[in-house]
């Protein structure tokens, strides 16, 4: 594990936090974490999430505590509700709430004791449901889970019988969570059933499939990196543009659009994903459109557009320069010539389109209709209506995606309007 924390190049004053469910796995891992703070320097803490779904749960906190307490680790213990009418399932709505807790930790790292065979256990479920590779990535070593939080798994190459082996060795005290034993959750069917028999079969299933989990992490890279060059050509003003992706192999295109959807949090299972590309190959007036887990995309002439949940509504002061999230989605500004001033008469405000408006964007040319301009620049309809307009004063200043009326282009700071 030691190997690990350099591999990560985790400093010495890091203050690392144990998620400590008081199993077997965190319990080893909490213990050889507290063996190595005095000689590496960091800091150690722990939090258990409380889910309140077995009768035991009250019992399990203080576990948890007393064992980290036994090891002089600060322990805290965080509620959380599941939220069982989230259509994710039990397992899901609980993994759900607790990274979410995991998100309010103040530490350098977030520490979990996945271990080899949970990872095997990851990479069956994913190929069950035909998740492809970024499915069969399964679980990395480390990872972003916020901007001044990263997870760590220091036993991902570790087997679960070796822990076992470690945790009686030392007499280390955990709890067993009775619902690790139900079959009816998919990972407990694996781990029981399917697993054991595979490695009656083959004792290194466990180290194979850690491989294969790493050898698609590798692939997916790979294709998000070729992804990415593709669409600094394909990704036209926030919209997915068909033509010009026209002009790249089909395999090629297929990557490029699902990596862009998955940019709108979108990753839809294979067949819905293949339905939705054979329909873009429908009649020029048809709109098909991908809907999943409440997201909508949908094409519009030859782009595919995300589809905002609703038009906006109400009233936002802002200020040119200082970007502000809002209902539907959110301002930023980017600098550029024609833009409107910094200080600039206010005062600046978003408001939802009402129609009628007109707009001048040139000197020499004449006021036209927002309308006329939204055609002419290919915007979908029900952008027009999610997309709010910037006002100083009763006066339109700026349409994000369209331009900035000519009197008041004498700065550098231009709108743009990003959907949720």
């Amino acid at each position: 594990m030691s190997d690990c924390l350099t591999r990560h190049a985790v400093p010495p004053s890091a203050c690392l936090c144990l998620g400590l469910s008081a199993g077997l796995d965190s319990v080893v891992l909490l213990h050889l974490l507290a063996g190595l703070r005095a000689e590496s320097g960091f800091s150690l803490s722990a939090i258990h999430v409380h889910h309140g779904l077995s009768p035991h749960a009250d019992a399990w906190a203080e576990t948890a505590v007393a064992i980290a307490h036994a090891l002089n680790v600060p322990c805290k213990v965080r509620e959380v509700r599941v939220d069982r009418g989230s259509g994710l399932g039990v397992e899901a709505a609980a993994r759900a709430a607790r990274y979410a807790a995991f998100e309010s930790v103040d530490a350098d790292l977030l520490c979990l004791a996945h271990h080899q065979d949970d990872q095997a256990e990851t990479v069956l479920m994913q190929v069950l449901r035909g998740n492809g590779l970024a499915g069969m990535a399964a679980m990395p070593a480390c990872r972003e889970l916020t901007p001044s939080l990263k997870l760590l798994r220091p036993l991902l190459d570790v087997p679960r019988s070796a822990l076992r082996t470690y945790a009686e060795a030392h007499a280390l005290h955990w709890i067993e969570d009775e619902s690790n034993a139900d079959p009816r959750f998919t990972r407990n069917f694996l781990r029981h059933q399917v697993l054991p028999a595979l490695v009656r079969r083959d004792p290194g299933v466990g180290a194979s499939l850690a491989r294969v989990s790493a050898q698609a992490a590798e692939a997916d890279a790979l294709l998000t990196e070729l992804a990415e060059l593709d669409l600094v050509v394909c990704a036209v003003g926030g919209a997915f543009d068909l033509a010009a992706a026209a002009l790249l192999s089909p395999l090629r295109r297929r990557n490029a659009l699902r990596r862009w959807l998955r940019g709108h949090d979108i990753v839809a299972d294979a067949r819905a994903f293949d339905v939705f590309v054979r329909q873009l190959d429908a009649q020029a007036d048809a709109q098909p459109e991908l809907c999943w887990h409440g997201r909508r995309v949908r094409r519009y002439r030859q782009r595919v557009h995300f589809v905002p949940a609703g038009p906006f509504v109400g009233e936002v002061a802002v200020e040119p320069g200082v970007g502000i999230s809002a209902q539907q989605g959110r301002l930023i500004w980017i600098r550029g010539t024609g833009g409107v001033a910094e200080d600039g008469a206010g005062p600046w405000r978003l408001l939802p389109r009402a129609g009628g408006e007109r707009l001048r964007l040139r000197a020499e040319g004449p006021t036209r209709l927002l309308k006329s301009l939204y055609q002419e620049a290919a915007v979908p309809p029900w952008l027009r209506d999610s997309t709010p307009l910037l006002f100083c004063g009763d006066r339109l200043a700026a349409v994000p995606g369209i331009g900035v009326a000519t009197e008041f282009a004498d700065g550098s700071w231009l709108p743009v309007w990003q959907p949720a």
